[in-house]
């Protein structure tokens, strides 16, 4: 049927383009500033000392963003650059986590906890942490965090989402991760594209 060819390649068409926008995008973004909220969303203990986090963004986006080292200050205003892909482990371990799992599907409450429970995850694959030896008051976080490392160490999940290293000229500042939620947005509409128009035979 004429009708079917066409509304199928009108489908192929709408989906080649979110994709190629994505691609065309990767490096769209080649320096930014990165902000540091006030408050703490979690805190776990390891060894006797508190280990906690605050939540991280890019100025006037939307994008998750991960500390890498936590040995480092927080970033608070400077500008950051590319330095290129994550390691396999660091990248692996990304992909077990928030966003690319939602806090429904990682067994928790919110995004804060999520997102808590994924930073923890990494910065316990770059310093060797022993994740059975976290401690605190939520054992549905700790139970994330176990989680998200031994997924991401397994390589369980596939990263949907593009995520890049970052750093700033300030060598006292933390390297940081982003987590590219334009991503995931389009492959939601795509899939959504594909469930309205589905292939037709014929």
């Amino acid at each position: 049927m004429k009708i079917n060819k066409y509304l199928r390649k009108i489908n192929y068409f709408m989906i080649l383009t979110l994709f190629m926008s994505m691609i065309i995008g990767a490096d769209a973004t080649p320096n930014f500033k990165v902000i540091t909220g006030k408050q703490i969303i979690g805190t776990v203990q390891y060894n006797g000392y508190d280990l906690n986090a605050r939540k991280i963004s890019i100025e006037g986006s939307k994008n998750i963003v991960y500390c890498l080292e936590i040995n480092k200050n927080y970033p608070s205003g400077q500008s950051f650059s590319s330095i290129g892909d994550l390691s396999k482990n660091t990248g692996n371990v990304v992909a077990a986590g928030y966003p690319n799992r939602s806090p429904a599907e990682l067994n928790l409450s919110d995004e804060n906890e999520a997102y808590f429970a994924t930073q923890i995850a990494i910065w316990s694959a770059m310093e060797g942490y022993d994740v059975n030896k976290f401690k605190g008051e939520n054992p549905y976080v700790l139970d994330a965090i176990r989680n998200i490392y031994n997924d991401g160490m397994k390589g369980v999940y596939t990263n949907k989402i593009r995520t890049k290293a970052y750093k700033t000229n300030n060598e006292a500042i933390q390297e940081i991760i982003t987590v590219h939620l334009d991503d995931l947005v389009a492959e939601q509409k795509a899939e959504s594209i594909q469930k309205e128009y589905p292939p037709q035979e014929g």
